[in-house]
């Protein structure tokens, strides 16, 4: 549905989301890619150097609404697969392939071991050793992905998928804080974002169930304000050590607010601007977004470095990086998916 402004409402549904999901992903792909590859371009010590450094430090929210976002994805996946083992099968041949791929590539470039890459791949020193050990990203999404089900289940047997994520959010919340002193910090790379994804399956139920919701003006403004104090939490983390003057308690609130607002606000504009060249652009870069986080993780180091030797600096690194690790990944998307596309038609005697 179209928006526009009338008597004072903005008119749309939920549904706005999910008509744009595609263009929010590739949204967040290149969020977490600028977090992660781009360097300041302004010289050091002037306020557009500041401004630019601030920006870059932040981006890690990218994540959150990549979160939202599979949130959603979760429940109309429930909703077409029959039955929880095909899920986890099709989210499996979705993930593991390129997971598994990338641990032996790690074997050649970083020398490991078998039992490195079993440690590795298994998630074992994700909880032994810290989140950080590889790819964290992905052992936390495998891990809400087996739970997702059962949460959806529960949301099925209530019938009020608000007032259910609101008390499971209560709960999280609280045993968050309970189990605090027995979990190490780094943990809360995973824990603090649960609540992102229990909310984009909660709007995902809500769309599903064909609610109809008209935003008034004051909901935008709301979003807004929600971006603003994502903003300015994160801007007190980074820079006063907020979780120290106001501790972990609500350390989930800065990406928690930045992941809501921007996907809100996002798929806003992308409706009121219907430029379907940009939809486009965005939606191709998020058809690999899981391959280019991967790829990003295996080869900026040594591009970077490669980069560097022709002493190229400012905007054209930033760009070379951007968009030699997006070709790389997009390369790697096609080449694997087809490959597991190829074996799912020769199983299944479909040619």
């Amino acid at each position: 549905m179209d928006s526009k402004e009338d008597n004072g409402l903005l008119t749309g549904d939920l549904a706005l989301i999910s008509k744009h999901r595609n263009a929010l992903m590739g949204i967040a792909a290149i969020i977490i890619c600028v977090f992660h590859e781009f360097l300041p371009v302004f010289p050091a010590g002037t306020a557009m150097y500041d401004v630019e450094e601030f920006v870059l430090r932040v981006s890690f929210y990218g994540v959150d609404v990549f979160l939202i976002l599979s949130g959603m994805s979760v429940v109309f996946s429930l909703k077409k697969n029959s039955s929880v083992l095909q899920f986890y099968g099709r989210r499996a041949l979705r993930i593991l392939p390129v997971y598994l791929l990338s641990g032996i590539v790690m074997i050649f470039t970083e020398h490991w071991t078998f039992v490195d890459y079993l440690l590795n791949i298994t998630g074992i020193r994700f909880f032994t050793t810290s989140v950080n050990s590889y790819l964290w990203f992905v052992t936390a999404i495998i891990i809400l992905y087996l739970a997702a089900p059962w949460y959806q289940k529960l949301l099925d047997r209530t019938g009020h998928p608000v007032i259910t994520s609101v008390i499971m959010l209560v709960i999280w919340y609280i045993s968050s804080i309970c189990l605090m002193p027995y979990i190490r910090g780094d943990l809360y790379y995973l824990i603090n974002r649960i609540p992102t994804f229990v909310t984009g399956m909660m709007i995902g139920n809500l769309i599903k169930n064909g609610y109809k919701i008209r935003y008034r003006s004051v909901f935008w403004l709301g979003m807004v304000s929600l971006l603003v104090m994502g903003w300015v939490l994160s801007y007190a983390n980074n820079y006063y050590s907020y979780l120290e003057l106001f501790g972990v308690y609500l350390s989930f609130l800065p990406t928690f607010a930045l992941g809501l607002s921007t996907v809100y606000i996002c798929a806003f504009l992308l409706d009121v601007i219907k430029a379907k060249a940009l939809h486009k652009v965005l939606a191709f870069w998020g058809s690999f977004c899981f391959e280019l986080y991967i790829v990003q993780r295996l080869f900026d180091a040594q591009l970077h470095y490669f980069i560097r030797s022709y002493d190229i600096w400012g905007i054209p690194r930033n760009l070379i990086m951007f968009f030699v690790l997006s070709l790389t990944a997009f390369i790697a998307s096609r080449v694997i998916n087809g490959a597991v596309d190829l074996i799912r038609k020769k199983v299944s005697g479909k040619e």
